[in-house]
């Protein structure tokens, strides 16, 4: 998963994960998995997370004979950490 951080202010900072597109359904608890375990590592230098947020940024069309309208193939989640 990739990822991109900001600083926002002092002790706080923004880290935005990008999962893949493999023009497959998204797996969420995969995607919770890695920032996890991001998370857990940030701890140990007393980073919490405060807050959270996910956006989808691909969604796939539906295709011949599938009923609604397809499924997110990609997404973004913003994490906010802060120095405790």
């Amino acid at each position: 998963m990739q990822r991109t951080e900001f600083q926002a202010g002092p002790n706080q900072t923004i880290v935005v994960y990008f999962s893949e597109d493999n023009a497959a359904e998204i797996d969420p608890a995969q995607i919770f998995a890695e920032i996890a375990q991001d998370a857990q590592e940030r701890a140990v230098g007393g980073w919490r997370i405060v807050s959270t947020a996910a956006v989808p940024t691909r969604h796939a069309q539906a295709f011949m004979g599938r009923e609604g309208s397809g499924y997110e193939t990609k997404a973004a989640v913003a994490v906010v950490y802060a120095l405790a």
